[in-house]
């Protein structure tokens, strides 16, 4: 009889070790998008949105700019493409929300000292940080990173963190695409609107995405790509100076992981938003 209880339990050990090694090798999709005021409570685009993000079936989606919502109403949009679990920082103004196949456990919403929010949560064994910083003020965004960064510091280095967001800030690894017109034309905005101050002594001002990389963060598109793509503007809002201020920076416990990081462009993100989604899938690389 003990033989057999002990057959047994090594059996299901095996089946444990098995199950936990698939898990550990199969991929796991992060995706982040503005979806511009909710996508604009509009209800073809959300049935839009809906076919589309199934198809991708990510594992986590992290928001920026979802007006209008309520905790009810934002549970019943993730429950549309199977995400049980579902959060947002905010009623009021712009917030950030996630929504995800598994529990958002130790969660934590940042009003205080942000121009928006940040939802910080641990999902699945990462720690996610979901920002949307100001699209306004270059000293207010330089605040705002501050605050994040010290926030991810109290987690342990060997411990897998995200960061991810709207950051309305853009990367020196970039600084190629970004041309003397579109610095002249953002001159030229700042004279015009005092609310608006982006440019540090007139210049692009690099700052806020170096402190993450400087915190050790990594940026996972430049990770799985070579060649720059543009998160904002989409089609239908012109051509006019292409940016990257979409981001997912992945400490070195998880960017070990990083097997695509992409800016999706297609015939639905084209009109959807205003900004295009960063998708990322992560997985063993062994």
């Amino acid at each position: 009889m003990k033989k057999y209880f002990l057959s047994v339990a090594i059996l299901f050990s095996l089946l444990l070790g098995q199950q936990a090694t698939v898990f550990a090798q199969k991929e796991f999709k992060i995706l982040s998008y503005n979806v511009l005021k909710g996508l604009q409570q509009d209800s073809l685009i959300h049935k839009e949105y809906f076919e589309w993000v199934k198809a991708i079936n990510p594992d986590i989606v992290a928001y920026q700019e979802m007006n209008g919502f309520t905790q009810k109403s934002l549970e019943q949009f993730a429950a549309q493409y199977s995400h049980p679990y579902a959060i947002q920082s905010k009623l009021e103004g712009f917030p950030v929300a996630l929504s995800s196949k598994y529990p958002i456990v130790n969660v934590k919403k940042v009003v205080d000292n942000m121009w928006h929010a940040f939802i910080y949560a641990k999902i699945n064994g990462i720690h996610i940080f979901v920002i949307h910083f100001s699209p306004f003020n270059l000293q207010k965004k330089q605040e705002e990173v501050r605050n994040v960064l010290a926030h991810a510091a109290e987690i342990p280095a060997n411990e897998k963190i995200l960061i991810m967001g709207d950051f309305n800030s853009v990367s020196k690894r970039d600084a190629a695409e970004y041309s003397e017109a579109m610095v002249k034309g953002m001159q030229e905005r700042e004279k015009k609107e005092a609310h608006i101050r982006n440019l540090n002594n007139g210049q692009i001002d690099y700052s806020v995405i170096d402190a993450v990389e400087k915190a050790g963060f990594k940026d996972t598109f430049w990770l799985t790509n070579k060649k720059f793509v543009h998160s904002i503007p989409v089609v239908k809002y012109g051509k006019a100076n292409p940016k990257r201020i979409d981001f997912m920076f992945a400490n070195q416990a998880i960017a070990k992981e990083v097997k695509s990081s992409v800016i999706i462009h297609d015939e639905h993100t084209d009109n959807m938003s205003d900004h295009y989604p960063v998708l990322v899938t992560f997985g063993s690389q062994k």
